[in-house]
């Protein structure tokens, strides 16, 4: 009789180990799908993250923000500029571009947390691109306000031709604004005005990019080659 208990205990003992092994494997393989699950989770969530792209290549505009902090001076750093725009992590903002000009100057950075900008940035322009825009400071308030405007996306070329629609407008603005104009410097005010609407129409006249001729330039010319008595030059 003893016999047949101690057995019957050696039976219940060994089911409660095996049942105990079971449950612990078992847990374990929970365990271990979760942590497949959470990983998986992971990998969705930063492919989503790699494809948060603009859905158009282009010029994008941007109001500028934080160009109080740069100690700029407003004789020297007001107005036109060209630069660059740039990727740049930092502990306030993981989607930062920073904005610079040419002498490699922080003027700026575009609105905070743009995850598109940044990511465009990275995957089609190598983090660093060309940028133009503005900025003004008023006086009275304290306060600087900007725009700039970054290439997204565009070809190296495309890039190119934007520059020379800038120097190109840039030369004509200097040499409208001049009081005393030969007829020379009249016409290669025109011929610059043509190539940059060539120009233009070949980067298929971007969105924000605004350029328009000054309407009363073409009397001024007449008036000029009137008083030389240069018909051939009127005519053309």
């Amino acid at each position: 009789m003893t016999t047949f208990i101690a057995i019957i205990v050696i039976i219940f003992v060994m089911a409660y180990f095996i049942g105990n092994s079971k449950s612990i494997r078992s847990s374990k393989n929970i365990q271990k799908i979760d942590n497949q699950s959470s990983r998986h989770q992971q990998s969705v969530n930063r492919v989503v993250e790699e494809k948060l792209f603009y859905k158009l290549k282009g010029i994008k505009k941007f109001e500028m923000r934080g160009m109080y902090y740069q100690n700029l001076n407003p004789e020297i750093h007001c107005g036109a500029f060209t630069g660059f725009a740039q990727t740049d992590y930092n502990p306030y903002d993981i989607y930062a571009v920073e904005i610079c000009n040419n002498h490699n100057e922080l003027l700026g950075y575009t609105p905070i947390g743009n995850r598109r900008l940044s990511n465009s940035l990275n995957e089609w322009n190598n983090r660093k691109v060309f940028a133009f825009g503005w900025i003004s400071h008023d006086d009275y308030d304290d306060r600087w306000n900007g725009s700039v405007y970054i290439p997204v996306g565009l070809t190296q070329e495309q890039v190119e031709k934007i520059k020379e629609v800038l120097k190109l407008k840039s030369d004509n603005q200097n040499q409208i604004d001049k009081k005393e104009k030969s007829t020379e410097k009249y016409f290669e005010i025109l011929n610059r005005h043509q190539v940059i609407k060539q120009l233009i129409k070949d980067l298929n006249n971007p969105v924000g990019f605004y350029y328009s001729f000054p309407k009363n330039l073409i009397p001024s010319i007449s008036n000029h080659l009137e008083k030389e008595k240069n018909w051939e030059k009127l005519l053309e």
